[in-house]
């Protein structure tokens, strides 16, 4: 059997998934703390921002699963290398 993966490499592509996902939280709240300081207060913002706030959910999910569920399995493999490696 021929292992085909760097584990150090993993663990950067973990690393890089993580500050990603980070980066994403980041911009929602950047996002809603520019429309809540935007002024703007009509029928038509209610709408707006209720289908941004439903895409920033989504977005919200995205930014979990890169900090969280991606690392994991990678720093898993990873170690499953170095472990098979020695």
């Amino acid at each position: 059997m021929s292992v085909i993966a760097d584990p150090d490499k993993l663990r950067q592509l973990a690393t890089k998934l993580k500050n990603a996902g980070q980066q994403i939280e980041q911009l929602q709240r950047q996002a809603m703390g520019a429309l809540q300081s935007s002024g703007w207060n009509d029928r038509e913002r209610e709408r707006f921002e209720a289908e941004l706030s439903q895409d920033l959910k989504a977005a919200a999910t995205i930014g979990r699963k890169l900090q969280n569920d991606y690392p994991k399995t990678l720093e898993r493999k990873a170690k499953a290398l170095d472990d098979f490696r020695r």
